[in-house]
């Protein structure tokens, strides 16, 4: 992902960018040496130092686009540390990925607007057995926060609870957890480009998941066409607008039925679908995303031109050849 979007800004050649690189990871995934990310200065933060380093390339920067995880508060925490530095972000602030990164908070929001969602409960570890018998089985059991399907289990009866919690606690250091109801039809997202005056979507996605135990997020399709696409781009907006603050590249997570969207919800980030919308879009993504959050602009129009499939798996369906644009026509 961070190839990809330094990549698209070259790109566009309006702006100089600065990354970090931790050398442990040089080389352990395509593109992710300091000679190969397409930045215009790649700095080196070791174990240890990451903080440091990210503190004082603040210093050297107007604008600051962070990757991170809502996990354990940690891109909550680099948009903060921006926001105390006067740096405008490229994405949502603070407030907005703390509230959308917390998925209990996002269901009441849901539940609050009307707009279909499962049924949601919050439980500790303590009382997930006393609150599943509040619900029709079979139910969603996940941790609080998380990304990428992490600790997503589906619970069919009491005795497979244990096990559950246990991989749960493995996954999170929070203590709340969500149970919900099965959402039954196709796991699926909509990408978002969000300004501060509105916001478009820009595509609807197949999320291609392994619902074992737990849930695994193996990749995207995009676009994905269905009979309730429209319905799911418009609720996907709709909650949008439900967090103040939300801005630049955001995906909502849906499952679509025959008749039916419920939103599940709100990553307040620049998602893997990114990888796979970058290859088939009209525009240059991270120009629309600074114009979007810098300029409060959104395109005119967004085409997309064919359609490609990512997988986490596989590093040659990422589109992140040298020189590459990532868009293509299938």
């Amino acid at each position: 992902m961070l190839w990809a979007v330094l990549q698209d800004f070259r790109n566009w050649g309006a702006v100089h960018t600065i990354t970090a690189i931790d050398p442990r990871f040089e080389r352990l995934l395509p593109g992710s040496g300091r000679e190969t990310l397409p930045a215009d200065e790649v700095v080196s933060a070791r174990a240890g130092e990451h903080e440091d380093v990210y503190l004082s390339l603040l210093k050297r920067c107007d604008a600051v686009l962070a990757i991170a995880p809502e996990t354990d508060g940690v891109l909550s925490k680099l948009a903060e540390q921006a926001e105390t530095e006067g740096l405008p972000l490229l994405g949502s602030n603070s407030s907005a990925i703390a509230t959308a990164g917390n998925k209990a908070t996002c269901s009441r929001l849901f539940d609050l607007a009307n707009i279909p969602a499962p049924v949601t409960r919050t439980a500790s570890f303590l009382t997930a057995a006393h609150v599943a018998g509040q619900l029709q089985w079979p139910l969603i059991v996940k941790p609080v926060d998380g990304v990428g399907c992490e600790g997503v289990c589906c619970l069919n009866n009491l005795s497979e609870l244990p096990s559950i919690l246990a991989l749960i606690r493995r996954t999170t250091s929070q203590e709340q957890i969500l149970l919900q109801s099965l959402a039954s039809g196709i796991p699926a997202s909509v990408s978002l480009l969000v300004a501060e005056s509105g916001c478009m979507p820009l595509s609807l996605n197949l999320q291609l998941i392994d619902a074992g135990a737990p849930y695994q997020y193996l990749g995207s399709r995009v676009p994905l066409h269905h009979p309730m696409g429209d319905r799911a781009m418009e609720l996907a907006a709709l909650a949008a607008g439900l967090i103040p603050g939300l801005k630049g590249y955001i995906g909502v997570d849906v499952v679509l039925a025959e008749d039916r969207v419920e939103l599940i919800e709100i990553n307040p980030r620049i998602t893997t679908s990114y990888l796979a919308l970058r290859q088939v879009a009209g525009v240059n993504l991270a120009r629309a995303m600074w114009e979007a959050c810098m300029l409060d602009i959104l395109p005119d129009r967004f085409a997309l031109n064919g359609d490609a499939v990512i997988r986490k798996d596989d590093p040659g369906s990422w589109g992140l050849q040298p020189g590459s644009d990532g868009m293509r026509t299938t």
